[in-house]
């Protein structure tokens, strides 16, 4: 045990506000703890003076005072290879750089800011202060149990100030192993990795292609339909709910207020033809992404191990469009999902699962569940004149059970389920635009908006064979 009478080693000596808070969380040993306020603290000192920033605070693990060299090195290990890291880096507009840390482990606690490539102006200063909560929000999320995802302030971020967000974090986990995060934000993409004890989780969003997103009524619609399509592969795959929570916050934070449209150093995927309302009504809204989960495998039978619990889920749009000009042009948008998942669960009306090697635990029902649906819009214009407006969807599902009865296989089902279909609204879309030209010379009434938003409604990816057909 470390002697109380031997006083815990400071970097520096000082009284600011960032040393305060570390005096205060230093006394509890939880990660939360240490991190408590510490990060808004941080990047609201450095807003406030525009001065670089280190400190660390030590406890001797031998009962005696470190002589100068150790307690160095032992300072330079706790900045540089800490049980516990967060990181923040950001870019300016401008080109300067913003390094953030905070580490922690069992004997020491410690920060640095540092700004590279000129002084900060009063703007930036402003935009850096205004994202100290939101800093901290994060922080908070992540060191909590279990874990959330708060990271609208950091992908949500001041693009007139900055370029770009980068946060990364490792904490110790309780078994050892580490929790990390990844996050990076800028004018063109917006990603999230995450790997922890429940799973794994990856998104990315392209945000150069912004004539391919609707308004925001649209996206809103689109969001709604794609946390629908999580929760019911969550439920058919029996995922963890907490793995599955931090997926769909992840994705409706990475799809929620998309930056202004601006130019873009990077190549586009859609041309910058511009888009009709009639285009948006064949398109999610959404800008483009691929997202999945994972859960770690777990054998979940110690009399079977082959017979693994496991989900994995994975989603994605992707959209690409040709075309010489305005009015010779076609635009495909893919919209796909996969799960396979595995996983046991008791007899109806029998005992609770507490599966063993003893045959009297085996009673149970194995279930494995592999989907797959697809859903693919076309448009097309020639000289002008819309040619095509297909929409083609598919939806499959595979079932097997199997029941065991005091470890013996008694029934094997397996139900696939499946469907398809394709639609053209080139007809309706046509009779729609006419209607919609002779309103606007003052006959009749338009029905575009409405036939457009039921289009829109047919778009979304289904899962769901029976309601594919419904």
């Amino acid at each position: 045990m470390p002697d109380a009478n031997v006083p815990p080693a400071w970097e520096y000596t000082r009284q600011d506000k960032v040393s305060l808070a570390m005096m205060g969380n230093f006394s509890t040993s939880a990660t939360a703890g240490r991190f408590q306020g510490l990060g808004a603290t941080l990047l609201s000192q450095l807003a406030q003076t525009g001065q670089n920033i280190s400190q660390s605070v030590l406890r001797s693990t031998t009962g005696k005072a470190l002589e100068p060299a150790e307690l160095a090195a032992a300072q330079d290990r706790l900045h540089s290879h800490p049980a516990n890291s967060i990181s923040l880096t950001l870019k300016t507009a401008s080109g300067k750089t913003i390094e953030l840390s905070l580490s922690s482990q069992d004997d020491g606690l410690a920060v640095q800011a540092q700004v590279s490539g000129g002084d900060l102006s009063d703007d930036e200063l402003n935009a850096l202060n205004a994202m100290a909560d939101g800093f901290q929000s994060a922080i908070d999320g992540l060191t909590a149990k279990p874990p959330t995802l708060k990271l609208d302030a950091l992908t949500h971020f001041d693009s007139k100030a900055f370029a770009s967000v980068d946060m990364k974090t490792s904490l110790k986990l309780e078994d050892g192993s580490a929790q990390t995060l990844e996050l990076h934000a800028d004018a063109d993409q917006r990603s999230v990795r995450m790997s922890g004890a429940l799973g794994n989780l990856e998104l990315s969003v392209d945000l150069k292609n912004a004539a391919i997103r609707g308004d925001s009524a649209q996206q809103a619609k689109a969001l709604d339909g794609y946390v629908s399509q999580i929760e019911s592969a969550r439920k058919r795959g029996d995922g963890d709910a907490q793995l599955l929570s931090m997926f769909e916050d992840a994705f409706k934070t990475l799809h929620s207020n998309y930056p202004d449209t601006r130019a873009s150093t990077a190549a586009k995927t859609v041309s910058s033809i511009e888009l009709t309302d009639t285009d948006h009504g064949l398109l999610t809204g959404l800008g483009d992404f691929s997202a999945s989960v994972s859960e770690k495998s777990v054998e979940g039978n110690p009399a079977r191990p082959g017979e693994l619990d496991t989900f994995a889920y994975t989603l994605s749009q992707t959209t690409q469009s040709k075309g010489r000009d305005q009015l010779n042009r076609t635009i495909v948008q893919d919209q796909q999902s996969q799960l396979t998942a595995s996983y046991h669960k008791p007899l109806p009306g029998g005992q609770k699962l507490a599966l063993s090697t003893d045959p009297a635990s085996q009673n149970y029902l194995y279930y494995q569940v592999s989907d797959q649906a697809s859903s693919k819009a076309s448009i097309g214009y020639k000289k002008g004149e819309l040619v095509d407006a297909t929409l083609s969807q598919s939806a499959s599902q595979s079932t097997r059970i199997a029941k065991y009865v005091m470890g013996r296989l008694e029934k094997d089902t397996h139900m696939p389920v499946s469907t398809s279909r394709t639609q053209s609204f080139l007809s309706v879309l046509q009779q729609a635009l006419q209607q919609d030209k002779e309103a606007k010379q003052g006959r009749g009434t338009s029905t575009l908006k409405d036939t457009l938003a039921g289009i829109h409604a047919k778009v979304l990816l289904q899962s769901d064979p029976s309601k594919l057909n419904g």
